[in-house]
């Protein structure tokens, strides 16, 4: 593996690229439904189509939801494509809109991962719109190292483990 030049916390999901460049605002909303509120959208340039992953308050993790921001309505309110389903208050994370498609715009990272014996991980490669199950079969992990440093992934659909970071190498 070559050197890289930054390391990205993968969000695990089946319809958000590897975020790029990472999360680009965080913060915490009161209300609940379409309307997210906060302060900073417009200043820290959040944009109709970004995602945004809401979760508890005090924690965001692989159990959260996924949204489409559909307008930036000022700097203190966003509306979103469908509503937030956890109460409110909650946190979340914006990320750039990098991903609806699989295909165009995006070089790939290589993951690193803890690797336990049965752990599987599910990604789409960079090219290519069909997710592949990468499995280690109880053999130490040695093989699944192998190939997860060999892959350039542009979306991790599922996880056995929550913490995988992408390293990009470009």
């Amino acid at each position: 593996m070559s050197d890289f030049t930054r390391a990205i916390p993968v969000v695990v999901s089946t319809t958000l690229n590897i975020p790029e460049p990472g999360a680009v605002y965080k913060g915490s909303s009161s209300t609940n439904g379409t309307t997210v509120t906060s302060t900073g959208f417009l200043t820290s340039n959040v944009t109709a189509g970004d995602s945004i992953q809401v979760g508890s308050t005090g924690e965001i993790n692989l159990s959260e939801e996924i949204h489409t921001i559909i307008s930036v309505d000022s700097d203190t309110e966003l509306t979103l494509s469908t509503g937030v389903v956890i109460a409110a208050p909650f946190d979340f994370a914006i990320y750039r809109a990098n991903g609806g498609s699989t295909l165009v715009g995006n070089s790939g990272y290589t993951l690193l991962t803890q690797i336990e014996p049965g752990t599987e991980i599910r990604v789409i490669p960079v090219g290519q719109t069909e997710e592949v199950v990468i499995t280690d079969q109880g053999g130490g992990g040695g093989t699944l190292d192998q190939v997860l440093s060999k892959i350039k992934v542009q979306r991790v659909t599922l996880a056995d483990n929550p913490m995988i970071i992408a390293l990009d190498t470009d």
